[in-house]
């Protein structure tokens, strides 16, 4: 699906809306498209890329998870990028009508355990974490709304 353009609440944001369904393809198209919006920006290509694995931990965990197997359901991600002084501010936002879950909720895995020792999962909630300056959910009208946010700096 392509991107449709939000109209920008602010000369210096650049917003798009994604529809997104469980299709595999369509996880690919969503992603590109989140870095492309990001390049677009401002953002460099190293920073865009891990934007993009964010998205695509939190979109493959909504694709997963929100529903149950073979359940046809479709979903947004809304991203948008402002630029401010110190770089490019950018804000994800997952929205979904699937089973409530709060990722903030999730408890960081121990990494400090041997592989063996670790519990199943967490790690991709713990990297978004780490990728990200803040971290929100909120269950409204029935959907998940998940957002993200961080400050990709400007280099000199």
């Amino acid at each position: 699906m392509k991107p449709r353009p939000w109209l920008p609440s602010r000369l210096n944001m650049a917003r798009i809306r994604l529809r997104c369904d469980r299709a595999p393809e369509t996880l690919d198209s969503t992603l590109d498209a989140i870095e492309a919006h990001l390049v677009a920006s401002g953002a460099s290509e190293p920073e865009a890329l891990q934007m993009r694995l964010v998205a695509e931990e939190i979109v493959t965990n909504i694709v997963r998870c929100a529903w149950p197997e073979g359940v046809d359901r479709e979903f947004h991600v809304e991203l948008a990028a402002e630029t401010v002084a110190a770089g490019v501010h950018v804000v994800l936002t997952t929205i979904d009508d699937g089973v409530p879950f709060d990722p903030t909720a999730a408890r960081a895995p121990d990494i400090d355990l041997e592989l063996d020792d670790r519990a199943i999962g967490g790690l991709g909630m713990f990297l978004v974490r780490k990728m990200t300056d803040t971290q929100h959910y909120e269950r409204t009208n029935d959907e998940n709304r998940f957002r993200v946010e961080r400050l990709l700096l400007r280099v000199s």
